[in-house]
């Protein structure tokens, strides 16, 4: 493989809950490896800030822990976060070899790296910035919250309707923005959609 492990965790961190979309575990599990030390987190983005955050090799072990990881002693999982880390910046095949057993996790890799991809694509396209709509997710260069165009498509709109209703957007940024609010849901109750009404979309105002 020619890209690097470097190359990979170059990306920014990722929160527990952005890890349940990238590793497939729950946030339960996730918290939980987190406050037994089974995995390590990183400085928080701002002085103060509490988030948790994990980086590549932390997600790439919480991805094998629940195949590989079964088959080890403690001690095994230990020397496995180890040599994982030490892939954080080296070239060349993802593989891991400890005594007699060689583990190749490029396939591994490659589904976390497109996963992280993925989220960095929806950051990239929806904007949170206190001056718009009080800081609520915007679909960026528009006002359009990410949170109506869920509502929406949950109510039966199609992907079509939405980009006919809301010509700023495209295809891209559309994906971008219900995937978005899929990786963040809002909390309390899905708000009940005034804007369709007769099994006809009718649109918000954004």
């Amino acid at each position: 493989m020619a890209a690097t492990m470097e190359r990979r965790t170059s990306r920014r961190a990722v929160s527990p809950r952005e890890a349940v979309f990238v590793t497939g575990l729950s946030e339960k599990t996730i918290n939980q490896a987190i406050d037994r030390n089974e995995v390590r987190t990183l400085p928080a983005r701002r002085e103060g800030d509490r988030e948790r955050l994990l980086g590549f090799p932390e997600l790439l072990y919480l991805s094998l822990r629940d195949s590989v990881g079964r088959l080890l002693s403690p001690e095994g999982k230990r020397v496995l976060r180890q040599k994982l880390d030490v892939l954080r910046a080296t070239p060349g095949p993802a593989g891991v070899t400890m005594g007699p057993l060689e583990l190749d996790v490029t396939s591994v890799v490659e589904a976390l790296t497109e996963r992280l991809a993925r989220i960095e694509q929806a950051r990239e396209f929806v904007c949170v910035d206190p001056e718009v709509r009080a800081g609520e997710p915007v679909v960026r260069g528009t006002r359009i919250p990410v949170s109506v165009l869920a509502d929406l498509e949950r109510q039966g709109a199609t992907r079509e309707e939405l980009l006919e209703d809301y010509p700023a957007l495209t295809a891209e940024s559309l994906e971008a923005a219900l995937f978005y609010a899929q990786l963040y849901p809002r909390r309390g109750r899905p708000r009940r959609a005034p804007w369709r009404r007769n099994g006809v979309v009718v649109r918000q105002a954004p």
